[in-house]
């Protein structure tokens, strides 16, 4: 299987199995073989519209939805670019909020007034549930529309091939709630449904922080992902037990990029708990297309060596985690202030 391709403009370097030439706009490439293959979207689609915050944010209810309204200094109004129908977030580029995101209500938002956007915090793609007054004023933010299950479907070459029968279609397994859900593109070859319903989930979105599993059964394929290397901190909240994660940036990173070290400045209840009996420590799990299955690196008792189960080798300061891959991490407490830094 060919590696994972990374090709920018402007941007001379090269950085384990991604090479880069520019942080503006790029592309990557890989081959994906028939079976199951994970793969991630760390390239963010084009901004939507930039802007800064000004004012206070707002609590409010419209149309008996609760939101919450932030007013944005921009070139254009979010009225003017947001399409009805369609899935955005709002994420935090600079500031006391960087790397927050918050899912756009975008019915609420064209009913607001001019230069207002709002958000939903109780979206589970909302990475703060509440929002202190004034903690947008003066930061920077995007507005970015969200990968949905139409557009990676866009970015795969020969096309997926649909059928009515779910065991023999081409298909993608997201993960949540405890478990792995399957939508499978129908026969007609834009439908896309799951066993036991007839909603078409064409537009359901794949969050930034949210890989997914690919089924490929009518043969290889390539997936192209064109768009920018994010250029401020990612926010990835992790949850008491399993959990989906992805790391937001287009280049390997170490356990340690990722946060995974116990007691780093956090509060005892948010921290990586590690142990020597693997199956009592937090695990980090990188799934692998050659096994059908999971690697897992495991927090060893001094919070801050990575191991695998039978290898003494420390995986601390090893890029294990790579841009397109399909992670999953059990945690013993949820972290909710879990930031990746920028890596470049």
């Amino acid at each position: 299987m060919k590696p994972l391709i990374l090709i920018l403009l402007a941007w001379a370097t090269s950085l384990g199995a991604v090479t880069t030439s520019a942080p503006a706009a790029g592309v990557i490439t890989r081959d994906l073989p028939v079976g199951i293959t994970g793969f991630s979207f760390p390239l963010i689609e084009p901004d939507v519209l930039a802007a800064t915050g000004l004012g206070g944010n707002v609590a409010t209810t419209i149309n008996s939805v609760a939101v919450m309204v932030i007013p944005l200094s921009s070139v254009q109004t979010p009225q003017a670019v947001l399409i009805a129908g369609k899935s955005y977030y709002l994420e935090a580029t600079s500031g006391s909020i960087e790397g927050e995101r918050f899912e756009i209500d975008v019915t609420s938002t064209l009913l607001c007034n001019a230069g207002e956007v709002a958000v939903n915090l109780a979206s589970t793609r909302s990475t703060l549930s509440t929002l202190a007054a004034g903690a947008t004023n003066g930061c920077t933010f995007a507005i970015r529309a969200h990968v949905t299950l139409a557009k990676f479907q866009a970015m795969m070459s020969p096309a997926l091939v649909g059928d009515n029968v779910a065991a023999v279609a081409d298909s993608v397994m997201l993960y949540g709630s405890g478990g792995f859900t399957t939508f499978y593109l129908r026969a007609d070859g834009v439908t896309w449904r799951r066993s036991g319903s007839t909603t078409d989930y064409a537009r359901l979105v794949i969050a930034p922080d949210q890989p997914i599993l690919v089924q490929l059964r009518s043969g290889a394929k390539t997936i192209t992902h064109y768009g920018f290397p994010r250029q401020n901190d990612f926010r990835v909240n992790l949850p008491i037990g399993t959990g989906v994660a992805a790391t937001g940036f287009p280049v390997d990173i170490t356990p340690a990029q990722f946060g995974g070290l116990a007691n780093a400045g956090l509060p005892g209840q948010f921290s990586w708990l590690g142990n020597n009996v693997q199956s009592t420590a937090d695990n980090i799990m990188v799934f692998d297309p050659a096994k059908s299955s999971f690697t897992s690196y495991y927090l060893r008792s001094d919070g801050l060596t990575w191991r695998t189960a039978g290898n003494a080798n420390s995986f601390s300061s090893t890029t294990i985690l790579k841009p397109d891959a399909f992670i999953l991490v059990k945690r013993t407490n949820s972290n909710p202030y879990n930031f990746i830094v920028k890596p470049y």
